[in-house]
């Protein structure tokens, strides 16, 4: 007997006496791609239908998807992907050929299809109601729990997660082996996927009612969601009730079963109570650690203290009586033997446990210490958790840290640029500054730290920010491709253009007179920009690698560009054309900085080097071992005197004899961006700890 798979078929099932291959009463065909003949409807909903079909003998699942909806389509195949991948006996098998598309006769459209192993036996629901519902042991809860755990450890590390785990979707073999069905739900876990949900993005959202985890209905599923709806399935297994069917405590959010399962242990019940946290990090971070849990109260796993505990008890000595200490029938005198022995042994426990004592000691000061590192840090730079040799080591520095802004909510300060007109009164020391970061542009004032405004920025990281000499107008850039111009005093957004370069726009910079606005890119080239309109009036292909900075000269004739091609290069401003190239890096070079009387050139490399140029000649003045890491960013005081570089740590310079004069250290280290106050009294450090360190010039300059 077949059966038509065609869903417009007026009587589908009727077909008994049919012994062609085409339906009688649709004229449809019933041998799916002339091989799957279908015995059976087991189910449907949505945009498709589930079938029993008999290959040649053998009985198979075909999953059939008969709307051509571009997501039904996008899960379809990604289930097929992913069962075409794992390889478990816990997993439905799919053949490299599973997945086919097949126009069949009297169809508009092609049908998408996938043939998998069909799993002989029920699901978990249907085999608790054959077992009338009777709760499952203790035993039986571990074996069970035991089997899903192997299961899920082979899809996560595969890097997928099921998202709709529940009784319903949990087969049991008639010999016990439990196997993981309905993989159209599930998710590879990407970069761009953690990235979205880091970002508080939604995702598509897979929900089953009392076995969905909070954070999944939100559409921020990850990972450890898999082991929420796990503990919700168990919840099921060990009560016999839904979960739904039981409260929340309104204050912490844990499911209160508990009652309804005497004849679980403690131990099992905190391991489900676990895997049911509110919060996914509260939750078993991978499959390892709850087979280790599980281990833990398995039964065969136990010690005693009886004699198959591999315990005995300690002998003094085998001359030793337990009675009188002597040996019987000897005139020798033993008892000496076995007491210095005994001595000996004391000894021995005496020293052990004094070492016992120093080690407690050693640990309980440098658990001290540790927490007093901890304190400083949090305290002074507002660094929690800290690395406590860096925290040492930024003692000496502390006395310099004016203050610490919290720069940014989500990563690093990628970016930081100072005005270098005041806003206001001109008799005032107010200081503005800009700090850039994940779509997020931020106007701070100090000395007070206060945050002035948030502009809303850009669809991604903010690579670039400048101000122009008369401090009216703020220019940004980043991955997104745009660059917006921002009026600073009326703080309003006056253009953005966007796809500015093909790819991520890293470097900016504006003329002196404020009329020019230059662009580097990781596309290679650099682009020139007419101002207000931000109109295009010249490209560059500037090098053979991506453009990471770009600086003008202070007479705004000459701007110099750094690539990963490992040069520097110098153009002419008002023609592009090159003037020198200028190589010498052993690796990509990072950062730039001109002198304020246009003498010098600085560059800063990923090889930790900075080099010193005459702007003039193109000659190599001099080579600074400066970091162990790559120097990101260069900036030198207005009077020209001191250059500060920022890697690990942010080191000062005397320009004139590339000398070290100090070094500022933070706990967290790892500064992405620095600038120098117009009065050059004041560093700012962005941080890749979000925050910016703002830094007092030692007094000894």
């Amino acid at each position: 007997m077949s059966y038509c798979l065609n869903p417009k078929c007026p009587n589908p099932s009727d077909l008994s006496n049919n012994n062609r291959d085409i339906c009688r009463h649709c004229g449809s065909e019933l041998l799916v791609c002339g091989r799957y003949r279908v015995v059976r409807p087991l189910g449907g909903g949505g945009f498709g239908k589930t079938f029993e079909v008999d290959d040649q003998g053998t009985l198979k699942v075909l999953k059939i998807l008969y709307k051509n909806h571009p997501k039904a389509v996008e899960l379809f195949k990604h289930e097929a992907t992913i069962l075409s991948r794992l390889s478990h006996a816990g997993i439905p098998k799919v053949e490299t050929d599973g997945y086919f598309t097949y126009l069949p006769n009297n169809f508009k459209e092609p049908l998408h299809c996938l043939v998998m192993e069909k799993i002989q036996g029920l699901n978990l629901e249907e085999w608790m109601k054959q077992r009338n519902n009777k709760p499952l042991s203790q035993e039986e809860a571990v074996d069970c729990l035991k089997k899903v755990t192997e299961i899920l450890e082979k899809v996560h590390q595969q890097q997928f997660f099921h998202r709709d785990i529940k009784p319903l979707n949990i087969m049991r073999r008639p010999n016990g082996q439990l196997v993981l069905i309905d993989f159209g739900a599930a998710r590879e876990v990407t970069g761009t996927y953690l990235a979205k949900v880091g970002q508080g993005q939604n995702v598509t959202g897979i929900v089953s009612p009392g076995y969905t985890p909070p954070e999944q209905v939100n559409g921020k599923a990850v990972p450890q969601s898999d082991f929420y709806a796990l503990g919700r399935t168990f919840v099921y297994l060990i009560t016999a009730s839904s979960p739904t069917a039981f409260p929340e405590n309104p204050r912490t959010g844990k499911l209160i079963w508990r009652d309804k399962a005497p004849q679980i242990s403690q131990e099992l019940g905190d391991i489900i109570d676990y895997l049911m946290a509110p919060f996914p990090g509260n939750r078993p971070q991978n499959a390892q650690m709850l087979m280790q849990c599980l281990a833990e109260i398995d039964p065969s796993n136990k010690t005693t203290g009886g004699p198959q505990s591999g315990f005995t008890k300690p002998r003094l000595g085998s001359h030793t009586s337990l009675s009188s200490g002597r040996t019987v029938g000897s005139k020798q005198n033993t008892i000496g033997k076995p007491v210095s022995s005994l001595q000996k042994n004391r000894r021995k426990a005496d020293k052990t446990a004094e070492i016992k004592k120093l080690a407690v000691k050693v640990f309980l000061a440098l658990l001290f210490a540790l927490g007093a590192t901890q304190l400083f840090a949090y305290f002074r730079y507002g660094d929690f958790p800290a690395n406590p040799l860096r925290t040492l080591a930024s003692i000496p520095s502390s006395q310099f840290l004016q203050k610490t802004i919290r720069g940014a909510e989500v990563g690093a300060v990628t970016t930081l640029a100072i005005n270098p007109a005041r806003l206001s009164d001109p008799q005032k020391s107010e200081l503005i500054f800009a700090s850039g970061t994940f779509r997020d542009i931020r106007l701070w004032e100090l000395p007070g730290g206060r945050r002035l405004h948030n502009f809303i920025g850009h669809d991604s990281w903010i690579r670039a920010l400048t101000i122009s000499q008369n401090g009216k107008l703020m220019a940004s850039a980043g991955d997104d491709r745009t660059i917006r111009l921002w009026d600073i005093q009326k703080r309003f957004r006056m253009r953005s253009v966007p796809n500015t370069h093909a790819e991520a726009v890293t470097a900016l910079a504006f003329t002196p007179n404020g009329q020019t606005l230059v662009s580097g890119s990781r596309d290679k080239t650099i682009r020139l920009w007419r101002l207000p309109s931000v109109s295009r009036f010249l490209t560059i292909p500037a090098h053979n690698g991506p453009v990471n900075a770009i600086v003008i000269s202070p007479n705004g004739k000459i701007f110099a560009s750094a690539s990963d091609d490992q040069t520097v290069k110098l153009w002419n401003l008002s023609t592009g054309k090159s003037i020198r190239t200028l190589k010498g890096h052993k690796g990509a070079v990072l950062s730039l900085a001109i002198s304020p009387n246009g003498q010098i050139l600085a560059s800063g490399g990923s090889d930790g080097t900075i080099r010193l140029w005459d702007m003039a000649t193109g000659k190599l003045r001099s080579v600074v071992e400066a970091h162990s890491s790559g120097v990101v960013s260069l900036a030198i005081t207005p009077d020209g005197k001191i250059l500060a570089s920022a890697a690990d740590s942010v080191k000062l310079w005397n320009l004139s004899t590339a000398a070290l004069a100090h070094t500022f250290v933070a706990p967290h280290g790892s500064v992405s961006a620095i600038a120098i106050s117009p009065d050059g009294q004041t560093l700012l450090a962005g941080n890749r700890d979000r925050t910016v360190k703002v830094w007092r010039f030692p007094y000894h300059r």
